[in-house]
C-alpha cells in the first residue's frame, strides 16, 4: 500500500495529502500574505480602483474619507458616499468592513467571509405622481397625457430588480456572515421620515443551515416596529415567522400582526431561477394561505399565486388586529369565501403583465342587524361625513335640505361622463375593484420606471371619503378595497346611486363639495348645464382640488398644460362614445371664464380706498369748541 493512503476496514480508500503537498500549501499562503504586507500601498490603490469601477458600472461615483486594508485579509471604508449621475446622494455608509475568506485566496478566487456595515442611508427613487383624491400630487395630475415610457429610468428599475434576484440566487448555505446595524432605506417620497429603518440584521451560516434575524421599523405616517427570524436548511426548507406591531389609536399599546412561513425554496442557479414550492404555507394570524411562485433573473420576471379557502368573519377577526380592520369591525357578514390571486410580471415586457384577484363567495351576505357602518342606508337620504386629507371632516346633507344636492339626472351628463372618464373609465363595468386598471397601471409604471398612475376606482374613493380618510397606510388601502367590494356586491346599492353620492361629496376646491357647489363657485350657475370646456376643467380639479389656482396664469388664462390635460380627457370621452367629436374644441381653443366666487381669487378686487384725512383747523380761544370744552370741565368740577 502506498504511504500516502490509509486503509479503513469496510470503507473505500481515501487519498491523503503527501508530505510535499502539506509543506507547499502553507508556504504558498505565507507568500500570498507576505505579498499583501509588502505591496500594501499598491493593494490600497488597486482596491480604490476596483471600488470606483464597480460604482461606475452602476451609474454611480464613489468617494470616501479612508479606504484601506486593515489586516491580513480585511478591508475597511469610512464615510463612503455614492452619488448618481445627477450628483444626488444615493447612499452613505459610515463604516464598512469586509473580511476575505482565507481559503478563497489560495484558490485565486477571493470571496467575502464576513461583512460588517454600520450607519448606512440608502435613498430609494422618488415617485412622480400619486393616486387620485390624495391632497399632494402636483398639477397636472392623472388625466394629463402620460409620458408612458422613460427608457433610462425603466432600465434603472430593471437593473435594481436584477440585483435583487442575484441576491436571491446567492448560495444560501455558503453566504458570508453579514452584520448590519443602523441601516435606513429612505422612502420614495424623498424625506428621511419615510421608509424602513433596520436596527440590526444578521445572516449567519450555522452548519447546514443559514439563519437570518432582522429587527427594525417601518416608517410612514406611523412607525411600525417589526422583527423576523428565518432558517434555511440543507433540504431547501424555509421556516420562520415575522411580527409587526401596529399602532392602535388612542392608546400606547400596539396591536400585533404575526406571519409564519413554512415551505420549500429552491435555488436553481443553473437556470437563474428561484422557486417557491407549491407546498408553501403562509399563515397570517390563524388564516392559512397556500403560496407558490418563481423569480427569474431573465427579465427579471416574478410570478406569484396565493389561495385560501373557507374564510369566515370570525377567522378574519381572530387573525387581523383591530387597528388593521378599522371600520371593517362595524361590518358583519354571514357565509364564507375563497380567495385567489395570480400575478405575473416580466419587467422586460411590462405590457404582458397578468393580474387576477378573485373572491368566490359561499352564501356570503351582509348582516344588516349587526352592521353599524351605515352601508344599509345609502339608498335613503342621509347626512354624509366627508373625510378629507390631514384629518379634516365636513358634513353635507344628501337630501333636499341641502340646496346644492343634485340627483344624478340633474347633473349635466357632460360633467358626469368627464369625471368618470378621468377617475375610473371602467366604472360601469367593474364591481368595485378593476383588475384591468391594475394591469394597465403596473405596465405604465414599469415603462416609466417610476410611479405614474394608480388604479383606484370611484367606489374605492367613495369608501375612502365616507369612512376611511386619507392616511397613507397599507391597512387603510386594504380596508378601501374590501369596502369597495362590499358596496358593489352585498349592499344592493346601484351604480347610479353610488355615482350620485360620489358626485355630491367629492372636494372641488376650498370648502367646495359636490358638482353644484363646484359649478356655482367657479361659474356662477347650476350643475344642470355646463359647457364642454367647463366640464373638462372641473374634471381636472378633482385629483388635486386645493391646487386649482395654479391652472391659470397671472392674466387668468388657462396654462398650456391645463389645456393639454383637458383635451386629453375630451379625446378619451370621444373614444368611449360619450362626446360627439364635433363638440370638442381644438386644444388651443379651450377656454373657461370664471364668474363665481373663484374669480375673486384669480382677480382680487381692488382694496377699498381709505377715507381722506380731515383737515384740522386751528381753534381760536373764542371759538365755540373752546367754550364747550371749558364748560364741560367746569361742570365736571362742580
Amino acid at each position: 500500500m502506498s504511504p500516502t493512503t490509509e486503509a479503513i476496514p469496510g470503507a473505500p480508500l481515501r487519498r491523503r495529502p503527501s508530505g510535499r503537498a502539506r509543506l507547499v500549501l502553507p508556504a504558498l499562503a505565507a507568500v500570498v500574505l507576505a505579498g499583501l504586507v509588502v505591496a500594501r500601498p499598491v493593494a490600497d490603490r488597486v482596491l480604490a480602483a476596483r471600488l470606483e469601477s464597480a460604482a461606475a458600472q452602476r451609474g454611480l461615483t464613489a468617494s470616501w474619507a479612508s479606504l484601506r486594508w486593515t489586516g491580513w485579509l480585511a478591508v475597511r471604508a469610512d464615510s463612503l458616499v455614492l452619488r448618481n449621475a445627477g450628483g444626488d446622494t444615493a447612499a452613505t455608509i459610515r463604516d464598512l468592513e469586509l473580511t476575505v475568506a482565507p481559503l478563497s485566496v489560495l484558490t485565486l478566487h477571493p470571496r467575502p467571509g464576513a461583512i460588517r456595515l454600520d450607519g448606512a442611508r440608502i435613498a430609494l427613487h422618488r415617485r412622480a405622481a400619486a393616486d387620485t383624491l390624495d391632497d399632494d400630487p402636483p398639477p397636472p395630475p392623472r388625466g394629463r397625457p402620460q409620458r408612458t415610457a422613460d427608457p433610462e429610468r425603466a432600465a434603472r428599475l430593471r437593473r435594481s430588480a436584477d440585483q435583487l434576484v442575484r441576491m436571491l440566487l446567492l448560495p444560501a448555505r455558503r453566504l458570508p456572515r453579514l452584520d448590519i446595524t443602523d441601516l435606513v432605506l429612505i422612502g420614495a417620497g424623498g424625506g428621511d421620515g419615510t421608509g424602513i429603518a433596520v436596527d440590526s440584521l444578521t445572516v449567519a451560516p450555522s452548519g447546514p443551515r443559514t439563519r437570518l434575524r432582522i429587527r427594525g421599523r417601518l416608517r410612514s405616517e406611523q412607525v411600525q416596529p417589526f422583527e423576523a427570524a428565518f432558517d434555511y436548511g440543507a433540504d431547501d426548507r424555509l421556516d420562520g415567522s415575522a411580527r409587526l406591531l401596529v399602532p392602535r389609536p388612542y392608546t400606547e399599546t400596539p396591536d400585533t400582526l404575526t406571519l409564519r412561513i413554512a415551505g420549500r425554496v429552491e435555488q436553481d442557479r443553473a437556470h437563474d431561477i428561484v422557486r417557491l414550492g407549491a407546498d408553501t404555507r403562509i399563515t397570517v394570524g390563524s388564516l392559512p394561505l397556500r403560496a407558490s411562485g418563481s423569480v427569474w433573473r431573465r427579465g427579471p420576471r416574478v410570478e406569484l399565486d396565493l389561495a385560501a379557502d373557507g374564510i369566515g368573519e370570525d377567522q378574519v377577526h381572530a387573525s387581523l388586529p383591530p387597528s388593521m380592520l378599522g371600520p371593517l369591525l362595524r361590518v358583519s357578514v354571514r357565509g364564507t369565501f375563497d380567495y385567489r390571486l395570480h400575478f405575473d410580471l416580466d419587467l422586460a415586457r411590462p405590457d404582458s403583465v397578468d393580474f387576477h384577484a378573485d373572491v368566490i363567495p359561499h352564501g356570503l351576505a351582509l348582516d344588516g342587524d349587526r352592521t353599524r357602518l351605515g352601508l344599509t342606508s345609502l339608498d335613503a337620504p342621509f347626512i354624509a361625513t366627508i373625510h378629507l386629507p390631514h384629518d379634516r371632516r365636513v358634513t353635507r346633507a344628501l337630501n333636499d335640505a341641502n340646496p346644492h344636492f343634485r340627483s344624478l339626472d340633474r347633473i349635466d351628463s357632460l360633467l358626469v361622463y368627464a369625471v368618470v372618464t378621468n377617475e375610473d373609465g371602467g366604472f360601469f363595468h367593474h364591481r368595485g375593484f378593476n383588475p384591468e386598471a391594475v394591469r394597465q397601471s403596473i405596465a405604465e409604471n414599469v415603462r416609466a420606471g417610476a410611479y405614474r398612475r394608480g388604479a383606484g376606482t370611484i367606489t374605492m374613493q367613495l369608501a375612502r371619503n365616507l369612512w376611511l380618510g386619507h392616511a397613507r397606510t397599507l391597512s387603510r388601502k386594504m380596508q378601501e378595497v374590501v369596502l369597495a367590494w362590499i358596496l358593489e356586491h352585498l349592499t344592493g346599492v346601484s351604480k347610479r346611486r353610488l355615482l350620485e353620492i360620489y358626485l355630491n361629496i367629492i372636494e372641488w376646491g376650498p370648502d367646495v363639495h359636490g358638482a353644484d357647489e363646484a359649478t356655482t363657485y367657479y361659474f356662477g350657475h347650476d350643475a344642470g348645464r355646463v359647457t364642454v370646456d367647463e366640464a373638462l376643467f372641473l374634471t381636472t380639479i378633482v385629483p388635486a382640488p386645493t391646487r386649482w389656482r395654479g391652472r391659470f396664469d397671472a392674466t387668468g388664462t388657462l396654462r398650456p398644460f391645463e389645456r393639454a390635460q383637458m383635451h386629453f380627457i375630451g379625446r378619451a370621452m370621444v373614444a368611449k362614445g360619450w362626446l360627439d367629436p364635433s363638440r370638442l374644441p381644438p386644444e388651443d381653443s379651450l377656454r373657461v371664464e370664471l364668474r363665481g366666487p373663484a374669480r375673486d381669487i384669480v382677480f382680487p378686487p381692488p382694496a377699498a380706498p381709505l377715507a381722506p384725512a380731515r383737515t384740522v383747523e386751528t381753534l381760536r380761544l373764542d371759538s365755540p369748541g373752546i367754550h364747550a370744552i371749558s364748560g364741560g370741565l367746569a361742570a365736571f368740577e362742580r
